[in-house]
């Protein structure tokens, strides 16, 4: 699907969790766990904190884990503004 963002225009949608989608705002890198570049495949990502929750439990998303990650909708063009801030593309 499609999202508008204001900087952006229309874009895929991509979903991060809600401190990758404050670091892009603020500027300040957190980690940036991505299962895909590819703007074709829904890209998602999440910062450092939540892999580290996530692999404590064993890979397994749960309703507490979900409510701390606070899941955003992003553009992709945010979404690789994330991934540039973090490192992943230079």
């Amino acid at each position: 699907m499609s999202v508008r963002c204001d900087e952006h225009g229309m874009s895929n949608e991509t979903f991060v969790c809600v401190h990758v989608a404050n670091s892009i705002r603020d500027g300040v890198a957190c980690g940036f766990v991505y299962t895909s570049l590819n703007p074709d495949e829904e890209p998602c990502a999440y910062c450092k904190d939540c892999d580290a929750m996530l692999s404590a439990n064993g890979g397994e998303w749960t309703e507490a884990l979900e409510a701390k990650a606070d899941i955003k909708l992003l553009c992709f063009g945010c979404f690789l503004k994330g991934a540039q801030l973090n490192g992943v593309l230079h």
